[in-house]
This record gives C-alpha cells, structure tokens and sequence, in this order.
C-alpha cells in the first residue's frame, strides 16, 4: 500500500534513506511511500498524512472506521465513517 507522508516541521531531518530509498521534501509538502517507508519514516518524525493513496477507483475496498485516504480523483484526503467515505471538512458524503 503506498501512503502519504510530510516531513517533520523542524528538527528532524527531511533529507533520510530508508530501505536503500532517498527521500527529501520541503516543508509542507508531500510524499508517496510505500507502507514499510512511511512507518519507518513517522519513527523519525514524518508525519503520515494518509493511510493509503490512489483514484477514487482504487480506494480500499474493506476500509477500517476512521481510515484516511487520499482520493487523487478528487485531490483531497477523505475519512472512511462505517459507511461511506466523507470529506472530513464538510462532512460531505464523497
């Protein structure tokens, strides 16, 4: 599963290799990373973003109650209630 990252406000590094894989960012920006990258990145300050990326076709099909994904479709992170995947800022059904 790939997943989106941003690096640490300050104090951590933003520049860091993990698994013989080179990531750098700027502040406020994000990433893509595989699953086992961003665990080992968030231990080293990042900051996972979203539990999983991709279109609105691809979004999990047995999400968990809470779950973030980042609908690229749509080009927002989106939050899985029980029952349908929302917009966290309005609440909106999406």
């Amino acid at each position: 599963m790939t997943m989106r990252v941003m690096p640490p406000a300050g104090g951590a590094p933003t520049y860091i290799t993990v698994n013989d894989r080179k990531y750098t960012c700027a502040m406020g920006s994000t990433l893509d990373v595989p699953d086992q990258d961003a665990f080992i990145l968030a231990a080293n300050g990042w900051t996972i973003v979203a539990n999983g990326v991709g279109s609105t076709a691809n979004r999990p099909a047995r999400p968990l109650v809470g779950q973030d994904f980042h609908d690229t479709t749509l080009a927002k992170n989106i939050r899985f209630d029980g029952k349908t995947w929302r917009d966290p800022a309005t609440g909106g059904a999406v």
